[in-house]
């Protein structure tokens, strides 16, 4: 998915932008309506995703920032405009990472609506320099999810329409370093994740067999470590 991130002076910086606003109803119903509401965002461990934020900046930007000695502190506003037609998937990974920029955004979609564009779905305001340092990865994040939400979305409205009662699930052909974002793009897109490493599902394939010798002696194996 395509998506464009814009100076509020119409200083085009490249990207996308998001509004998200919550009102409290003053009714005892509501408030306790709201007190839990589930969201995809919560199995992302906020301990790994400040870990692969910072870690996705620093490859980014390893030392000096050229541009961002240029351009200065200023506090700037950025819009993120939504540039081609899908499923809006990766806001908590934008979030950490302008977060961790004491950048703030403020959202006017829900993770997992499906836009068309033009338009403006989000806001991020914070000094110029750290707009910057954060704009193309936020964007990369938010691009690639997106992308992987929108077609998974597709494949799930297929399977609705045909009546099939299986399950659409992603494997660990995943980009390195990115599983993370990507299966969870999956969610968002509706299908599910499948395993997400090496540890969390027993699977044996043809390989493990023929280089054990038998599926006996596979099983003999697998029991002695669980």
């Amino acid at each position: 998915m395509r998506a464009a991130f814009y100076y509020a002076g119409n200083v085009i910086i490249s990207g996308s932008t998001y509004q998200f606003s919550m009102k409290m109803s003053k009714t005892t119903e509501n408030v306790l309506s709201n007190i839990y509401k589930p969201s995809l965002s919560n199995v992302l461990s906020p301990v790994t995703l400040k870990h692969m934020v910072r870690e996705w900046l620093k490859e980014d930007t390893p030392n000096f920032d050229y541009g961002g000695f240029v351009v200065g502190e200023k506090e700037e506003t950025a819009l993120l405009l939504i540039k081609s037609p899908g499923v809006v998937a990766g806001k908590p990974f934008f979030d950490a990472i302008f977060k961790e920029l004491d950048c703030v955004v403020s959202w006017e979609c829900e993770e997992g609506d499906f836009l068309e564009p033009i338009q403006c779905i989000a806001i991020v305001t914070g000094k110029v320099r750290q707009l910057l340092l954060g704009e193309r990865v936020a964007l990369n994040c938010l691009s690639r999810a997106s992308g992987i939400a929108s077609l998974a979305r597709q494949l799930a409205k297929i399977k609705e329409a045909k009546g099939w009662k299986g399950e659409i699930a992603g494997t660990r052909k995943t980009t390195p370093g990115f599983r993370l974002v990507e299966k969870y793009a999956l969610l968002v897109g509706s299908v599910s994740t499948h395993r997400h490493d090496l540890s969390s599902m027993i699977m044996l394939k043809d390989n493990h067999i023929w280089t054990s010798g038998s599926i006996t002696q596979v099983y003999i194996y697998m029991y002695i470590v669980i």
